[in-house]
Order: structure tokens, then sequence, then C-alpha cells
């Protein structure tokens, strides 16, 4: 999670300038394979211009403003999509922060999130009811982790014997002949962990040779 408060309006360009290659530059240090969703303040409005629809959908309040393009620009360069102008809301969800004026409401707080896990974000809304003493709205955005995992040493199950194999005619003298070999070729002399680990290794490979093994 990368939390943002992107300079005001007022502020000269510089200052935005520096503000977003610092947030391009926080990305970019994060793991490509991390789920990295960026929130907060951005004091931007974005738009609804189609070229820009597959970063910022068309639930905009506004039309792309300077300040709005230097964020759509970053999520582009960045492969994020900006969900907060994706769902369809009411305009009083939708709001984020009200002018002093107490009358003019805008969108200028929002989520991004990494293109390939777009799916993650289910929903954005604001709430407007909690008083958090601020004139920002409370904006709640619902998410749920598809993760996937990969099967390493650590995550595989341990095989198991198939120790059923046993209730057949024949497979116990087998086995016991098959274990009567490897025992035979350990060196008795040796010290007692190479001696244990010479034991486990004859009674492991006695079992694989003659009633197999399963992952459960």
């Amino acid at each position: 999670m990368i939390n943002i408060y992107a300079p005001t309006n007022d502020k000269p360009d510089d200052v935005k300038d520096a503000f977003y290659e610092c947030l391009d530059k926080t990305y970019g240090e994060y793991p490509k394979h991390d789920v990295k969703i960026v929130i907060g303040d951005a004091n931007a409005q974005v738009g609804r211009e189609g070229f820009f629809r597959p970063i910022i959908g068309k639930e905009s309040l506004h039309s792309v403003t300077k300040d709005g393009l230097r964020l759509v620009t970053c999520a582009a360069v960045r492969g994020m999509a900006i969900n907060s102008t994706y769902f369809a809301r009411k305009d009083i969800r939708t709001h984020t922060w009200m002018h002093p004026n107490g009358e003019t409401c805008n969108q200028i707080d929002h989520v991004l999130v990494d293109g390939r896990h777009f799916s993650h974000v289910l929903d954005v809304r604001t709430f407007r009811g909690p008083n958090i003493h601020s004139d920002h709205y409370l904006v709640v955005s619902n998410i749920r982790a598809r993760l996937s995992t990969v099967a390493d040493s650590r995550t595989q199950r341990p095989l198991r014997f198939n120790i059923q194999r046993f209730s057949a005619e024949g497979v116990t003298d087998e086995y016991r002949q098959k274990l009567d070999e490897r025992i035979r070729g350990i060196n008795v002399d040796d010290n007692f962990n190479n001696l244990w680990e010479s034991i486990h290794g004859a009674v492991s490979t006695a079992a694989r040779e003659v009633i197999g093994t399963s992952q459960r």
C-alpha cells in the first residue's frame, strides 16, 4: 500500500513534477510480483476521455485537468488502473472533497492498482456519514486478494508410502528381501549419524521400490 498526498492545484509545476518522480521511483522499488495499491489524496480530477479508457474507466465526475493528466500519465507508465473512476455510483457516493464554500464537491481522492491485479478491487465508494474531522469524505475500497501458491520444497506435501499394498500377497516378503539387501551394504563401523542416515535411506529406498509412494 502506497499512501499519497499530492501537491494542491496552487503549487508550482516543478513541485508537482518532483512529487510524481518520487511516486514513480517508490513504486518501482517494490518487487513486480507484489500487489501494489496506491491510495490517497491525489488532488487531481480524472476525466472520461476515451483515449484513456483502459486506465480511467468512464465513471469520473469531471473532465481531465492538468493535474489529472499527470496522475493518468503516471498510471499509464506503470501499468496501473485508476479504480476509483470505474464504478458507477450516485454523485454523493463519488464526491471525495468539499470546497470551503460548502457547495462545490470534487472527486480528487483515488485508488490505483497494478493492472495485472485489477480484478482484486471489487468496489470503491464514498461514505459521507462518518465524522472524520476533515473536508474530505471517507473513501472505502473493497479489495479481495487472489493469491496463487507456488509449489516448492516448502509448500509441497510430503510423499507417503502406499502401505495398503502390504496386505497384498507376497509384498511383505519382497519388502523384507529388498531391505535385507540394502542393510547388508551398510558399514556398521560408521559414526552414529552416518549409520542412522544409511539405515533411514535403506528403509525408504526399499519401500519405494516395492510399494511406491503417493502425494496426498
